[in-house]
């Protein structure tokens, strides 16, 4: 997705007793890949009413275009929790969909 300005990947990095309340991504042509680097005990992601579980080394694909909260209820000691996400393109998305968007939703140069 790199040819348009929903296409990110970077580093999440949540500090214990951080919370980032209810919010939805803004399309639903994507999922987002969370590869789970650093995964403490008390750390949650429910994502339209259901929650998920990150894992050390496993992916989990997220549709964040449903409301979604993140919370780290461990303690100091226990460190941050640290995801990778990569956006990929929704497996229902067209290819014609795809150029579509890419062209409206191209990056400023």
């Amino acid at each position: 997705m790199s040819a348009n300005t929903f296409g990110n990947a970077g580093f999440s990095v949540l500090l214990p007793g951080a919370r980032l309340e209810g919010r939805c991504g803004p399309t639903n042509a994507r999922v987002r890949c969370h590869l789970g680097l650093k995964i403490p005990p008390g750390c949650e992601l429910v994502v339209g009413g259901e929650p998920q579980c990150w894992a050390e080394g496993h992916c989990l694909l997220v549709d964040d275009s449903f409301l979604h909260t993140v919370a780290h209820n461990g303690s100091p000691e226990d460190g941050p929790r640290v995801v990778f996400i990569v956006d990929l393109w929704h497996p229902n998305v067209a290819g014609a969909e795809r150029q579509a968007l890419d062209f409206v939703f191209a990056p400023d140069p």
